[in-house]
């Protein structure tokens, strides 16, 4: 499961960065303006020197900072166009073939982009609110998203370690539908069900684990641990193919779903600070495979440095 970026947009700035620098001849290609800066040179202290080279760097620092976030307008702005102007032709020509595709690719990239703007903003801004109406309106009205989601969160749930508002809000967004629990019932009674909604069970779970949301957790841990153990009886070569759009991640394999429920039964034990239970889970997930997925290898990284840290 491999984020999707967004697409990168140049931007052209007028903003003209000042610094206070006393001007030298023949420089009339330098970028820097003087302000008002009429010391000589030899009669400056070099605490003084030194007090104006930290005002340059502050003032680069906030040119940079501001110039980024014109850039990640810029490329959200591009982004959402396309994506109406995609979604308008669609409604027009009602084309399933060409005319959906970038449909559906042109919402992915929004809510990518979307995602990762929502994630930099500061925790109390009130753009939050407005972002995060505009991820669920463009989710809805777009259908397939679910293992595109569960593809884009995951990183972002195992790499990033989000604040607890944050993986609440995750976890909403990517909530199993209510079918899947149809399967759920079945691996009850020990019958081996169609591995649909596995992506979106597990980035789940984890979206639980980061929001502090332990004994939901556990229960969907849990729910497909089961499925995935009675499928990969039945079928020990059992793998699933999510589509060329997956890239990297394409093919998953019953033994990968297996490794990641241990994995996360060993972050939520990490949690709770039982790291007897959380080792124990960790032997077993490598046991299933050597290496690690690409999935499991940081969350299992994570929780050792955790345990290491503690036991320090």
């Amino acid at each position: 499961m491999s984020i999707a970026r967004p697409p990168q947009v140049n931007s052209d700035s007028n903003l003209t960065l000042r610094m206070e620098k006393k001007q030298k001849p023949n420089m009339s290609n330098t970028h820097m303006t003087v302000s008002n800066v009429n010391i000589p040179t030899p009669l400056l202290s070099r605490s003084k020197r030194f007090g104006m080279a930290r005002q340059a760097l502050t003032a680069l620092m906030i040119f940079m900072v501001v110039l980024e976030g014109m850039h990640a307008e810029a490329s959200i702005e591009q982004v959402r166009q396309e994506y109406h102007e995609a979604r308008a032709t669609f409604g027009k020509t009602r084309d399933y073939g060409k005319d959906y595709r970038e449909s559906v690719a042109s919402a992915h990239a929004l809510i990518a982009a979307l995602l990762n703007h929502w994630l930099n903003l500061p925790e109390h801004s009130g753009e939050v609110s407005i972002v995060c109406r505009e991820i669920k309106t463009v989710l809805k009205d777009t259908a397939g998203t679910r293992s595109f989601l569960a593809r884009t969160l995951w990183p972002l749930l195992s790499e990033s370690k989000p604040t607890s508002r944050q993986a609440n809000f995750m976890a909403q967004l990517i909530k199993p539908q209510k079918g899947i629990h149809f399967y759920d019932l079945l691996s009850r009674l020990g019958q081996p069900t169609e591995p649909l909604g596995w992506d979106v069970q597990v980035a789940y779970a984890l979206a639980l684990i980061r929001s502090g949301n332990d004994k939901q957790a556990q229960k969907h841990i849990n729910l497909l641990h089961r499925k995935v153990s009675i499928n990969h009886t039945h079928n020990p070569k059992g793998s699933l193919d999510y589509g060329p759009e997956a890239g990297t991640g394409r093919y998953c394999d019953y033994v990968n779903y297996l490794q990641l429920c241990e994995v996360l039964h060993a972050l939520r034990a990490a949690a709770s600070n039982d790291h007897t239970s959380a080792r124990k889970h960790i032997e077993n997930a490598r046991k299933h495979r050597e290496p690690l997925s690409p999935e499991a290898a940081p969350l299992v990284a994570e929780i050792v440095l955790q345990i290491e840290e503690q036991k320090d």
